[in-house]
């Protein structure tokens, strides 16, 4: 009896579906679980990345002093992001706009 190759695909999401959800109930390390289910590292962690993409952060609003008397001033916040941008964001910011601003750069 030979399987189609949609019906193999399928088998083995099941098959890693079920030690992923495994492996978050048992409360062991990726490496330990996979030891003790003699199964590859490297192919948990394709499939963990298959089945649980990393999410982007939150964007998080920022709170800044109040006053001009605050420790900051009315100097503008640096942000700096890891691919070599900065952004100067300033009191009146429009957090929308910042995060799209965020995702443009991580495209480029």
């Amino acid at each position: 009896m030979t399987t189609s190759r949609k019906e193999e695909l399928a088998q083995k999401r099941r098959y890693w579906r079920q030690h992923l959800d495994d492996w978050q109930k048992s409360g062991l390390t990726q490496v330990a679980y996979c030891r003790q289910h003699e199964l590859s590292r490297h192919r948990f962690q394709y499939w963990k990345k298959k089945f649980y993409p990393k999410e982007p952060p939150a964007f998080i609003e920022l709170q800044f002093p109040s006053g001009p008397e605050g420790k900051y001033g009315h100097q503008p916040l640096c942000l700096m992001l890891g691919s070599g941008y900065q952004i100067a964001v300033e009191r009146d910011f429009d957090p929308v706009a910042l995060k799209q601003l965020i995702g443009v750069l991580r495209q480029i």
